[in-house]
């Protein structure tokens, strides 16, 4: 099983020790203050342990915002992104449709023709890098509205239960994995925010995960994911034998 922590690029070199100590891969959330800190960037691609993976700047970000000073700038981002995932020599980058919170399902799936002929120059950037991309459910109202994005331009899907849970018409994480999920991000949530606890707090049943041991499991804690460990080992882990 390959197991990831999330951590921010600004503080990745300070959580080296603990990444290490832990025994766990990096996921790098690629904040846009350290983006040109091409240096920073380097000694982390020396240091950084693998399975290494990138979570691409997402912060107001919408590639086919209505202004189209927005849309141009967040299409810009995410290309840099992935330009700094490729030096970071992460295989994987996850990324978010930029989708505005609590949009109707019909709103949404008029959405994806547009993000279909934005997202483009995305994907074929990151083909010609070698890394492969993941979209990613944040407030997407139902599985169905991620089908032909993830078919059309060939995108794995990074199934985030809690993001279901919270934003979603669909919560039941059942419905979602339809869509064969190649990448998790585990938290603990509440139900009503999106709180990234670890996984001993909070509601929810783990149950679904059984069978997806095969694809990478990013910790998307906020603080050390020692509980998390702690219970995958206690309470999932050894129920799989």
């Amino acid at each position: 099983m390959r197991l990831l922590w999330s951590v921010n690029l600004l503080e990745a070199e300070a959580l080296l020790p603990r990444l290490e100590a832990l025994g766990l891969g990096a996921e790098v959330y690629l904040d846009p203050r350290g983006l040109g800190d091409r240096a920073l960037l380097e000694r982390l691609a020396r240091r950084l342990p693998g399975p290494l993976s990138a979570h691409l700047p997402f912060w107001n970000l919408d590639p086919i915002a209505p202004d189209p000073e927005v849309a141009d700038l967040s299409q810009r981002r995410l290309l840099e992104g992935l330009e700094a995932a490729a030096r970071l020599g992460a295989e994987r980058a996850v990324f978010h449709s930029g989708l505005p919170a609590k949009t109707p399902l019909a709103g949404a799936l008029a959405r994806v023709e547009p993000l279909l002929e934005a997202l483009r120059p995305l994907v074929e950037r990151a083909r010609a890098l070698g890394v492969a991309l993941f979209l990613e459910n944040t407030h997407e109202p139902a599985p169905g509205v991620l089908v032909e994005l993830l078919e059309a331009l060939g995108l794995g899907f990074c199934f985030d239960p809690a993001h279901a849970r919270v934003f979603s018409a669909t919560p039941d994480p059942f419905s979602w994995l339809a869509l064969r999920p190649g990448h998790l991000h585990l938290n603990g949530t509440d139900g009503v925010y999106d709180r990234h606890w670890n996984l001993d707090r909070g509601e929810g049943d783990l149950a679904w995960l059984e069978g997806l041991e095969g694809v990478p499991w990013v910790l998307e804690v906020w603080g050390d994911p020692g509980p998390s460990l702690r219970f995958l080992a206690d309470r999932l882990l050894t129920a799989g034998g």
